[in-house]
């Protein structure tokens, strides 16, 4: 059980993104469910550059799973919550993560944002 490759790892998060999603289906969104679709963007969010495929897949699960106007709250907070307590993570490369993906999220990636005023 020692190293494990970049394709078992990738291969790991996209069956456990799956099993989320499925456990999920039909509920509200939740915090577990953001952080597993946006695991992959740590990386740009900490260090910038360009955001990797399964960073921008994540991000289009997360805006299909927040079609309401309380999950985007949700979801909103969930993403605050998570640029405030991580360390390392830049607001400015957070607030460019929907563009470089070629996202319209509906939600603001920052740690500033008011999450009461997302549509």
């Amino acid at each position: 059980m020692g190293n494990i490759t970049t394709a078992t790892r990738t291969v790991l998060l996209l069956v456990i993104t799956i099993i989320m999603a499925i456990a999920y289906h039909g509920e509200a969104i939740a915090c577990p469910q953001v952080n597993m679709y946006l695991a992959q963007c740590l990386p740009y969010l900490k260090a910038g550059g360009t955001p990797s495929p399964m960073c921008c897949n994540g991000l289009n699960s997360l805006k299909a799973a927040a079609p309401a106007k309380a999950d985007r709250q949700v979801a909103c907070n969930c993403l605050k919550s998570v640029a405030n307590t991580i360390p390392g993570i830049n607001d400015d490369y957070a607030k460019q993560l929907p563009a470089k993906c070629g996202v319209n999220l509906g939600v603001p990636f920052s740690k500033t944002v008011d999450c009461n005023s997302i549509n």
